[in-house]
């Protein structure tokens, strides 16, 4: 099948992290998981869908990109392709979460932690280092930790998908299961796999060479076997792995809801998830959507202090501002920012994918 196509059904799935990960810190300050019984225990481990993006950019990386020149040229065109599809939304929140805070001061109002917004911080989270071991602590856009973690990963990555191509099946093999293996043993040391900064490189490769290798085994049985089925297997484990507390065997539930969704688009069958236009249309703007939480929830956590209201005692108000905050500004981003970065920069480089983006026919 065409590498290049959309696969709707992990777009959908992007969105879902996205909003899984939203629930868990909302409810940090609002703690509405209170009043959701079992579902509260799924919500108290939503830090758990970075885990999915990173299983997920591991496998779309490979899926599209698998044949880059170890050459100068090759390995600067991939990683300006990649710095390209990070930078311009982290640089603008970066600037956004500034003039707040530099109004905030200039009026009076300074936000809980204001070591968060440290010069040294600025320059790790501008070079996108904050999660290399420097930092231990949330600052600036604070959800950027994950994506200093990536782009780590994106830069070894032409070294990696290389060496994987050299040992094809036999890496496969030999990759899953040690991947796996040693998120049980992170998570059993740090007693779950909730690791931000320093610590994050511990649960980012093994999940991020798990969906590459993911790639390979995808074919095998597309079209055989029910993706649908093999992909909502997955998601009920990750829901009932993520309740009984259990983190790594959480991510084997996402990665099996991946597998089985990309089994789905492997076979050009109909798509399920994607089919859900909302769910889709968040899926493609949910790198903006992400990044927009640290100064949606700066904004809020200011106008609840201001109004003397305690977010867990007004946790629907609370948890529906943010929302909105958090929506509206990922969508600014993605429309002002995300998608004109990259149309210019496949205009450069692709000029018949820069056209499909503007169309709004393949995915961001």
């Amino acid at each position: 099948m065409n590498k290049t196509r959309e696969l709707t059904d992990l777009t959908a799935c992007r969105a879902l992290f996205a909003l899984w990960v939203f629930a868990y810190h909302a409810n940090l300050h609002a703690q509405f998981s209170r009043w959701l019984g079992p579902l509260g225990a799924v919500i108290h481990h939503g830090y758990l869908g970075v885990d999915g993006f990173f299983v997920l950019s591991g496998f779309i990386l490979t899926r599209v990109d698998n044949r880059i020149p170890l050459t100068r040229q090759g390995l600067l065109h991939f990683w300006g392709k990649r710095l390209a599809r990070l930078y311009p939304v982290h640089l603008a929140v970066i600037v956004l979460l500034g003039a707040i805070f530099i109004g905030g001061v200039a009026i009076g109002i300074t936000p809980r932690h204001p070591y968060r917004f440290g010069t040294l911080a600025l320059i790790e989270n501008l070079a996108l280092v904050q999660s290399w071991g420097g930092l231990h602590h949330w600052t600036w856009n604070y959800p950027s930790w994950s994506i200093s973690t990536e782009w780590a990963g994106y830069l070894l990555f032409p070294f990696m998908v290389a060496s994987l191509a050299i040992f094809f099946n036999l890496a496969v093999v030999a990759a899953m299961p040690l991947c796996f293996f040693i998120l049980c043993v992170v998570a059993f040391v740090y007693h779950g796999l909730n690791l931000t900064f320093a610590a994050s490189m511990l649960r980012f490769f093994p999940e991020f060479i798990a969906g590459m290798a993911t790639v390979t085994i995808v074919p095998m049985l597309a079209d055989e076997a029910s993706g649908i089925t093999i992909g909502l297997i997955g998601a009920a484990l990750a829901a009932g792995f993520a309740w009984a507390g259990h983190d790594a065997s959480t991510v084997f539930g996402l990665w099996l809801m991946i597998y089985g969704f990309a089994m789905q688009g492997d076979a050009e069958r109909t798509a399920y998830l994607g089919r859900i236009k909302p769910l889709r249309a968040l899926g493609i703007m949910s790198y903006a959507f992400y990044m927009s939480f640290a100064p949606a929830e700066l904004v809020t956590a200011q106008l609840f202090r201001r109004l003397a209201i305690a977010p867990a005692h007004a946790p629907l108000p609370y948890t529906a501002v943010l929302a909105l905050l958090t929506l509206g500004l990922g969508i600014v981003l993605h429309l002002l920012i995300e998608k004109p970065a990259r149309v210019a920069l496949n205009r450069r480089l692709d000029p018949a994918r820069a056209e499909a983006l503007a169309e709004g026919s393949v995915p961001l």
